[in-house]
């Protein structure tokens, strides 16, 4: 019985151990990758708050995974995948996403001449075409045109958020072009 008691004590502070040095390794994160992550996550959401609110989920999830991390990529890859994960599902479930884009997008392209009521119109079905365009490509060019062109990132400064090189950005960026000249071309035919 004696035994049994000193394994449990043992298990226990064995336990308390590991507790102690994941606390120490998610600081570690936190302290160097905090800024990053949220920076990231707001590529997605667009909205400042929301992105610090999964950048806290991004770490909580890490905190309970630390153990799974098979070191298969950098640390580093492993949060940014959690990240543009957590950023994926938000996006699922914000069901005003699409109203918040086209308001966004209106604001960027509206003038403040003097224009003919006909005029505005014409803009504004245009600039909702626009946000309908840019939100049906698929993420990974969506979320370039809009640090591009929304956010005034140049392509350096996308390669680093994004971990990737800024020729795959550019790549990236001249498709989501054309796909967005193909949709505005099919839309002009119908």
């Amino acid at each position: 019985m004696e035994k049994s008691q000193y394994r449990g004590e043992r298990d226990y502070q064995d336990h308390q151990d590991q507790t102690s040095s994941q606390t120490a390794i998610l600081e570690n994160l936190i302290d160097q990758y905090e800024t990053a992550i949220t920076q990231f996550a707001f590529t997605y959401v667009k909205d400042w708050g929301a992105a610090q609110d999964i950048t806290q989920e991004v770490f909580i999830k890490v905190y309970g995974k630390l153990e799974s991390f098979q070191q298969r990529s950098s640390m580093k890859t492993w949060l940014f995948s959690i990240t543009a994960n957590q950023c994926k599902d938000f996006l699922r479930v914000q069901e005003s996403r699409k109203r918040k884009l086209t308001s966004f997008i209106q604001r960027v392209f509206t003038h403040q001449e003097e224009k003919t009521p006909e005029d505005m119109l014409q803009e504004k079905h245009q600039n909702a075409s626009l946000a309908q365009d840019v939100l049906a490509l698929p993420v990974k060019y969506r979320e370039i045109i809009i640090l591009y062109y929304y956010e005034e990132l140049n392509t350096n400064e996308i390669a680093a958020l994004l971990d990737q090189s800024p020729s795959t950005i550019r790549t990236k960026l001249d498709r989501a072009r054309k796909q967005l000249k193909e949709l505005n071309e099919r839309r002009a035919e119908a």
